[in-house]
C-alpha cells in the first residue's frame, strides 16, 4: 500500500493530491450533515407547581416521583432533552423601576416555577406534545412552552 502511495505522489504534484483529499473530506462531511437532518430547534418549558394542591397520599406523591424520572429519562433518551433546571424554593424578586425587593420567588395565581427544561424538538407542536406528557398535570400544574434562541452563542 505504501508503494502504491510513493508512486502516486511521485506522478502526481503533493499540492494536487492534498486538494484531492480535502474535496473528498468535504464532499463526505456534507453528505453526512444531509444525512443527520436540519437542527432541531430550542424550546424552553416554564413546569409551574400549583402550590395550593394537596396529593391525595404519600403513595400518589411517590408514583409521581417515578412518572418524573421516566419522562426525564424518556427526554434524555430520545435526544430531547438539552438541559434542565430545578430552582430553589428560596429566592428574592426584584421588580420596577424603583427595584423594590420580594424575599420569596415570583408566584403568579398561585403557582411557584418549580423546574425550568431546555428541550430540542422540530417544531412548536412538537414541542407542545412532548410538554403534554409532563407528570406535573396530575397534581395542576402548568408547562408553558416558549421557542428560544442562543444569545449567549452568537
Amino acid at each position: 500500500m505504501l508503494i502504491i502511495l510513493k508512486n502516486f505522489l511521485t506522478h502526481y504534484n503533493m499540492k494536487k493530491f492534498i486538494l484531492i483529499v480535502t474535496i473528498f473530506g468535504i464532499t463526505a462531511l456534507a453528505f453526512a450533515q444531509q444525512a443527520a437532518g436540519p437542527a432541531k430547534s430550542q424550546f424552553l418549558f416554564i413546569i409551574r407547581f400549583n402550590t395550593s394542591f394537596k396529593p391525595a397520599s404519600k403513595e400518589v406523591v411517590q408514583n409521581n416521583i417515578k412518572k418524573w424520572q421516566e419522562y426525564m429519562s424518556g427526554l434524555a433518551k430520545s435526544g430531547n432533552l438539552a438541559g434542565g433546571y430545578r430552582p430553589d424554593n428560596d429566592g428574592v424578586t426584584i421588580s420596577g423601576t424603583g427595584k423594590s425587593v420580594k424575599s420569596t420567588p415570583y408566584m403568579s395565581e398561585g403557582e411557584l416555577v418549580s423546574s425550568v427544561l431546555i428541550i430540542k424538538a422540530d417544531n412548536l407542536d412538537a414541542a407542545k406534545a412532548i410538554a403534554d406528557k409532563c407528570p406535573i398535570f396530575e397534581f395542576g400544574g402548568s408547562v408553558e412552552v416558549r421557542p428560544i434562541t442562543d444569545m449567549a452563542g452568537q
